[in-house]
């Protein structure tokens, strides 16, 4: 009875850990995404600071 016990918390552990390192990856995902969102930003910023207060420049709108 016992050993049925401890396949039941284990197997519920096990599913739990499955749940959670899906959930572990998709957010190291989210972040890698971010990083990169994070890097575009910085170049395209370091871009516009080298153009001269009088250049014509555009912002885009919503998100891409």
């Amino acid at each position: 009875m016992a050993d049925e016990a401890n396949r039941t918390a284990f197997l519920e552990i096990q599913g739990r850990m499955i749940e959670l390192t899906g959930k572990l990856k998709q957010v190291q995902n989210q972040v890698r995404n971010k990083e990169g969102e994070k890097k575009r930003a910085f170049l395209t910023l370091e871009e516009l600071r080298q153009l001269s207060d009088d250049t014509n420049t555009y912002k885009s709108i919503g998100r891409t």
